[in-house]
């Protein structure tokens, strides 16, 4: 038997941001994770497509979470400094995006309750101010 030199058929792929979105943060981790998933070789537009598409859209995905991320490093107790090398910035940035969140989520009532509680967001807030962190003027 000879073999094929054909690609053997791929499974479909998004190719828009919209349509990679629409899959979940973990439905594109999956293929992303696995770069077997990915021709090397012989890309077309539509390979190349497909992965933007899966990397936006992971990203921003990511880019979401990241705040709860925070939110959840600072509550478990983790040192203020170690929370900045893991986002791999600043801590006012770590603040920034977790106050951007936050104050929505505060906010943020579904039968009577809030998002996240006034006494978590204190706490997160006053674990900041403690390093001297705090709002950046607008």
């Amino acid at each position: 038997m000879i073999p094929s030199h054909k690609r053997p058929k791929a499974p479909e792929r998004p190719i828009t941001f919209r349509a990679a979105e629409d899959l979940g943060a973990f439905e594109l981790a999956q293929p992303w994770a696995d770069r077997t998933a990915w021709p090397i070789s012989e890309r077309r537009a539509y390979d190349e497509l497909a992965e933007l598409a899966t990397m936006s859209a992971l990203a921003k995905w990511l880019t979401r979470w990241q705040p709860i991320a925070i939110h959840s490093a600072v509550l478990a107790g983790a040192r203020m400094e170690c929370i900045a090398g893991a986002l791999g910035n600043s801590l006012q940035v770590a603040f920034d995006r977790w106050h951007e969140w936050a104050s929505r989520q505060r906010d943020f009532i579904i039968s009577g309750k809030p998002g996240i509680t006034e006494d978590e967001y204190e706490a997160v807030a006053r674990r900041f101010a403690a390093v001297g962190i705090k709002p950046t003027a607008l």
